[in-house]
């Protein structure tokens, strides 16, 4: 796994993206878990909240016997993020509703923090399985764009199979 340098507790990365014509600004953030032995990579869709929302992550191995409040915490396969709702709130009228209608589960899944990819550490699982198959660009172009849709809709199967919440929402 790739970790940050001891010294860093978060990485922030700004992009822009291109919807449609429209350009808009987000950021995506890595934090370790609580534990120390993953990485996970939350996106900030439409620069409306930061790494400050972030209280905490868990990973499989430090989420157990952590409490199941779902006014701060989104649940998705072992995998606990945690917000600073105080912070959430005050942003809550930049995200269309009032601070009392906000709760973690509503801000992941509208994307207002949520995985980058579907799972929080796509950012890696995902590069080392496209290296694999990108190898075939280079010897036969043809299997290398029939290998690359094959990985790509297996992999998004396999991520419903696993009860990943981003990819059950997108069924």
């Amino acid at each position: 796994m790739i970790f940050p340098p001891d010294n860093v507790k978060y990485l922030v990365k700004k992009m822009v993206l291109t919807l449609g014509g429209d350009q808009a600004m987000c950021q995506s953030y890595r934090k370790v878990c609580a534990c120390g032995q993953s990485v996970s990579e939350i996106f900030f869709g439409k620069m409306v909240l930061d790494e400050r929302c972030v209280a905490q992550v868990y990973c499989p191995k430090c989420s157990q016997g952590i409490d199941r409040d779902p006014e701060n915490r989104i649940w998705d396969n072992g995998w606990i993020l945690e917000l600073n709702m105080d912070v959430v709130r005050t942003q809550a009228h930049l995200m269309g509703t009032s601070p009392e209608e906000v709760n973690a589960s509503w801000v992941f899944d509208e994307g207002f923090a949520t995985w980058v990819g579907m799972t929080p550490d796509d950012f890696q699982t995902r590069e080392v399985e496209r290296s694999e198959i990108q190898k075939l660009a280079k010897t036969d172009l043809r299997a290398y764009i029939g290998a690359m849709r094959d990985w790509g809709l297996n992999r998004e199967k396999r991520f419903v199979h696993e009860g990943w919440r981003k990819a059950i929402a997108r069924r």
